[in-house]
């Protein structure tokens, strides 16, 4: 395994915190309908599979690690938005 710089230390750091957002979004204000509820969850894991593969690249290519950074954050505020939007839409249903 090669040695991390601390941008690249700091990128992991913050990916690991941002991966908590989803998951605590989902049980503070998530549907508590069954099946709104499983299509709320197909939202956090695949927020948190996209950040785990950002993480990945970024543990493993030095040159990457900035791009796969910008990639994570992205899809993880895409996410968010979506699961808000699939939120709301329960709520007014």
């Amino acid at each position: 395994m090669r040695e991390l710089t601390l941008l690249e230390t700091g990128y992991l750091v913050g990916l690991g915190l941002l991966s908590l957002v989803l998951p605590l979004l989902m049980s503070f204000r998530g549907p508590l309908d069954a099946t709104a509820r499983k299509s709320c969850m197909k939202t956090v894991w695949t927020g948190l599979t996209l950040v785990a593969i950002a993480l990945l690249v970024v543990r493993a290519s030095s040159l990457l690690a900035p791009y796969a950074a910008g990639f994570g954050l992205v899809s993880y505020i895409v996410c968010v938005f979506v699961l808000l939007r699939q939120f709301r839409s329960v709520r007014t249903a």
